[in-house]
Order: C-alpha cells, then structure tokens, then sequence
C-alpha cells in the first residue's frame, strides 16, 4: 500500500505546477493534503 502526505500551500498552484501528472505517476492508494487554499467551486473534483 502506498500512502503518501503534501503540504500543497495552494491547490491551483500546484495542479498549475504539474501536481496531477505527479499524482498520477505515483499511483497511490491514499493521499492526504494539508492548505489547500481554495474554494469548493475552485476545484474540480472529478480529476480526483
């Protein structure tokens, strides 16, 4: 099982820094992010 933890300090920033493709190259099982920084309508939830 691969478990991993990121302090993102701001969400959009990171998917605009290629956190999604480094997401989905670690094929984790669980991920848990601390400061995300952003509003619910800010995300889009279906990439998760």
């Amino acid at each position: 099982m691969k478990i991993a933890t990121y302090n993102l300090n701001g969400i959009r920033s990171a998917i605009n820094k290629g956190w999604m493709e480094w997401l989905k190259q670690m094929d984790l099982d669980i991920i848990c992010v601390q400061e995300l920084k952003a509003q619910d309508e800010q995300i889009d939830f279906d990439a998760f």
